[in-house]
């Protein structure tokens, strides 16, 4: 990622009216793979439990994007896969 592609639209939308900050995003994962994995699941599990787990939209999730803000991480599970996340990051316009 370009810092600059930051600086132009700061945020992103990743689904429905769901905008969060681009410097607050960690990761983000495609659901199939990653929720496989054990590790993956607890955490998920553990987030969900904690308040800190948001569904984004009534479709069914295809990847999430952990945020961290305030030393607080969060979980969005979105119905949009990595790749559409991934062109909405690095559109240079001011749509979001």
């Amino acid at each position: 990622m370009n810092l600059k592609d930051s600086a132009i639209n700061p945020y992103i939308n990743i689904g429905g009216t769901q905008i969060i900050a681009k410097d607050d995003v960690l990761g983000i994962f495609d659901l199939d793979a990653s929720s496989t994995k054990t590790d993956t699941k607890r955490f998920l599990a553990k987030c969900e439990s904690q308040g800190h787990l948001y569904t984004v939209g009534l479709d069914i999730p295809k990847s999430f994007v952990l945020c961290t803000s305030s030393r607080k991480e969060t979980v969005y599970m979105t119905q949009l896969s990595t790749t559409s996340i991934e062109g909405r990051w690095k559109r240079k316009n001011t749509h979001l």
